[in-house]
């Protein structure tokens, strides 16, 4: 599924939605340290329990709890949120042994606002 295909969706459905093409999507991996954590690693900053696979950290505007499609990463949830993040942003909750494989850059973003 397109990110296009998402906002068409939710605007059909009623929903809240905001598009953003070529958003800049990047990843942090707790386990690392250093700038991918705020003490405790193992918590957000809403100090939850990280859910790898599922998990985001978003811009400042982007409300938590919010669900965001990336365009061919799929779904995420903003359970989140790092210093660093400007809005229109989303950095994805990876672990650190698929850290290598990930490649940050411009993907069409779709925030679906709870």
């Amino acid at each position: 599924m397109t990110a296009a295909l998402i906002l068409l969706f939710c605007l059909a459905t009623g929903g809240s939605c905001l598009y953003v093409p070529n958003a800049n999507v990047t990843v942090y991996a707790p386990e690392l340290g250093g700038h991918n954590c705020m003490e405790p690693c193992d918590m957000t900053a809403y100090l939850e329990p990280l859910q790898y696979g599922i998990g985001a950290a978003c811009g400042p505007s982007i409300r938590y709890g919010t669900k965001v499609y990336i365009e061919s990463i799929g779904w995420r949830v903003c359970n989140d949120h790092g210093g660093a993040i400007n809005n229109n942003e989303v950095d994805i909750l990876i672990r650190a042994s698929e850290y290598p494989s990930w490649m940050s850059g411009e993907r069409d973003v779709v925030w679906v606002t709870p």
